[in-house]
């Protein structure tokens, strides 16, 4: 982070504790310490750490006090800190003992309870904000047609009330995402605007977008928020378009209606962005909603199934408002992630289920979790409709033989085993397979690993990119056609291959 970007975050903690009070004068005294000691603190993070990772990680988090060799701060989340905690403990723990000696701490005070802390319903948290309990939301109706939402007269949210955080499977392939959208519910309106999210079908996009929607509601009833689709949004502006057209009543149902419509809300959440691609006139009207919504401090989201810098057909001026905020990826759930979302959606079936099932699944159904979710259904109905409620190995293989094709040639084969097994080969570690490292050796591994994944799986090339930490489909052809290419030409590459995959086989 630059010296402007510490200065700054100094001057809105002193924001907050701006008071002529006599009690709060002598607070903000007492904070000056821990101001001064937070600041060199990012200055010196500033020096092993990224400005976009001290922005995402470190922006929220406020100094409270300096008491000794213990410097007290403030985080907005259980999840916050334990994220912190895993990411940069090392570096935190270096910083702090330079700056505040051998014995020196830094002390973690939560704002607030985390995604997945228990509470009752009459308990109310010491700190930070109250959490309202769960009976004083606002009752959500059923997913509705987007096209009539203009002429009812109550408000309809179009949220799904399943898609709450309490559900949402947290793992390593989502963690910047699951922290930043549970982030923007404590704040809407002004942590992390515009927020931005990205990732291959069936990955939880939606899940997570809408859990934000439901999530202000429950804290802040009275906020509007609505979700929508990107198809629907388009659908909604061309109709009302013709409508203006037939209706001559000074545009009583034409634009300027679903205008103030979009303008009167507190919350926006638009899903798959990326079919505005070519609609210059859609597009126009999102610009002007994005630029008033933004300007009054209300919240806007959008998803898509691919990064910012990848959206074709999109305005300029549009792309760089959509990274004004924070943009967090949702990749491919690993296998123990994949293991934790079938128990789930066994558990919420009511079905008791072999751990050897549940581990089958997870090896053979990599893609997407609405994939591992039409297999547990299927799996299921023939359960319950043809083995009176059994379920076993035999059962799961033949109904994701049904959606996925043959398991048991796959069941070893996955980008995990992939990258593992490639990086062993090489000597190299996973972690610079997964990284922007351009040795040779290292691209080289790289390459390779890329190539298996797109001969080995089913998976689309852009779930591969994904899982290389974010490439584009185009870097993953580009790898497979120069690996086949030295292949032909280099005998020892071929031989290469052949024996990592004899590898994989052995797995």
């Amino acid at each position: 982070m630059s010296k402007h970007s510490s200065s700054s975050l100094e001057r809105n903690v002193r924001k907050e504790t701006t008071n002529d009070s006599p009690d709060e004068v002598s607070e903000q005294t007492d904070l000056e310490p821990a101001l001064k000691i937070w600041k060199k603190f990012i200055d010196l993070l500033s020096d092993n750490l990224k400005a976009s990772e001290i922005n995402t990680w470190f922006s929220v988090i406020s100094p409270k006090s300096l008491e000794g060799d213990v410097l007290t701060v403030m985080v907005p989340s259980e999840d916050y800190y334990s994220l912190i905690e895993s990411r940069y403990n090392k570096v935190i723990a270096s910083i702090v003992e330079s700056l505040l000696g051998k014995d020196g701490k830094l002390k973690y005070e939560i704002m607030q309870m985390g995604l997945f802390d228990s509470q009752s319903k009459d308990e109310t948290p010491e700190k930070g904000p109250r959490i309202l309990p769960l009976s004083s939301k606002k009752s959500l109706p059923e997913i509705t047609s987007v096209t009539d939402v203009t002429e009812q007269d109550d408000f309809v949210t179009n949220l799904n009330q399943k898609h709450i955080f309490d559900n949402f499977i947290k793992g390593e392939s989502n963690e910047l995402a699951v922290a930043a959208a549970y982030a923007i519910t404590n704040n809407p309106g002004h942590t992390y605007n515009p927020f931005f999210v990205y990732g291959g079908v069936g990955l939880g996009k939606t899940h997570i977008i809408q859990a934000i929607g439901n999530e202000v509601l429950k804290k802040f009833p009275d906020k509007k928020v609505y979700y929508t689709t990107a198809p629907d949004f388009t659908t909604q502006f061309t109709n009302n378009i013709a409508q203006s057209r037939i209706d001559f009543s000074q545009n009583k149902n034409g634009p300027k209606k679903l205008d103030f419509f979009y303008k009167s809300l507190d919350v926006l959440i638009i899903d798959d962005i990326q079919y505005l691609s070519g609609k210059e006139k859609t597009q126009d009207f999102m610009y002007q909603i994005f630029n008033t919504l933004y300007d009054q401090k209300k919240h806007v989201i959008f998803s898509s199934d691919k990064p910012v810098s990848q959206i074709k057909g999109i305005e300029e001026r549009l792309i760089s408002r959509f990274q004004w905020g924070i943009t967090a990826d949702i990749q491919p759930p690993n296998w123990e992630m994949r293991v934790a979302i079938i128990q789930q959606k066994f558990e919420e079936a009511k079905m008791e289920v072999p751990e050897e099932v549940v581990h089958f699944i997870a090896s053979n159904v990599k893609d997407s979790i609405r994939t591992i979710e039409g297999c547990i259904v299927g799996i299921i109905a023939d359960s319950v409709l043809r083995f009176k409620g059994e379920i076993n190995l035999t059962i799961a293989d033949n109904v994701i033989s049904r959606v996925v094709g043959t398991a048991r040639k796959s069941r070893n084969v996955s980008i995990e085993n992939i990258i593992y097994t490639v990086a062993n080969y090489y000597k190299i570690s996973e972690n610079q397979i997964l990284s922007r490292k351009r040795t040779k050796e290292v691209a080289f591994a790289r390459q390779v690993a890329m190539y298996l994944a797109k001969d080995l799986t089913n998976l689309t090339l852009e779930t591969i990119g994904l899982n290389f930490g974010g490439k584009d489909h185009a870097t993953v052809l580009y790898s497979y056609n120069t690996i086949t290419a030295g292949a032909k030409k280099d005998s020892s590459i071929a031989n290469q291959i052949e024996e990592i995959k004899e590898l994989l086989r052995n797995l």
